[in-house]
């Protein structure tokens, strides 16, 4: 049976309202015999991508880095920091919820760790982020998921009651830090498993 939904929803964005899969960009720009390991962690799992997100890191210098560091190609290295870009697409069961919640007049929210330059690509691409009464991208505020100044951030900007508000985020850690900063936060693990939390009630066990 449908129950009331939460009053407020925080939604991530990658991989929870679009994909995102390192290791299939890697697949599809590397040639066949190229270690896609190594690559993963000295460009996407590398704390300098998390600088990136931060906004701390200039996009120029980390593919430079990048490059030095894998011994790739400056021009494949660039292919591979776009493909990151634009490989994020729609995941069209989560902006199925998104519009749902909308029309239950549940105040929406963004908070997705993420660099200026992807920010600024997605942004004009997407009609959903009109949806949000708020958005916090990492970069723009100098701090990442799941440091708690972020989750501070979030919930000060828009005065956000923590117990009336349920964060979705693809990544345990996160989640975490969503608890710890008193918010109902769950591992999102689909379109399905999510709107059975918010409107079947469970977000509030």
């Amino acid at each position: 049976m449908k129950r009331q939904p939460p009053r407020n929803v925080v939604f991530d964005v990658g991989n929870v309202l679009l994909s995102w899969d390192p290791r299939a960009i890697l697949r599809e720009h590397l040639a066949p015999a190229a270690d896609l390991e190594l690559h993963r962690r000295a460009i996407f799992d590398h704390p300098d991508w998390v600088e990136l997100d931060r906004g701390t890191l200039d996009e120029a210098e980390a593919i430079l880095r990048f490059a030095g560091r894998t011994a790739a190609p400056l021009d494949l290295v660039q292919r591979l920091v776009q493909a990151s870009k634009s490989s994020l697409t729609p995941m069209p069961e989560s902006l199925a919820l998104l519009e749902e919640l909308h029309r239950e007049s549940v105040e929406l929210y963004c908070l997705s760790n993420m660099s200026h330059g992807t920010w600024d690509h997605l942004r004009p691409r997407h009609e959903f982020w009109g949806r949000f009464r708020g958005i916090v991208i990492s970069a723009q505020v100098g701090t990442v998921k799941p440091e708690p100044a972020i989750y501070r951030h979030l919930l000060d900007s828009y005065a956000l009651e923590p117990g009336e508000t349920v964060f979705l985020d693809d990544r345990p850690e996160n989640v975490e830090g969503g608890r710890r900063a008193g918010m109902r936060a769950f591992v999102f693990e689909g379109a399905a498993q999510a709107r059975a939390l918010l409107f079947e009630g469970l977000w509030s066990r």
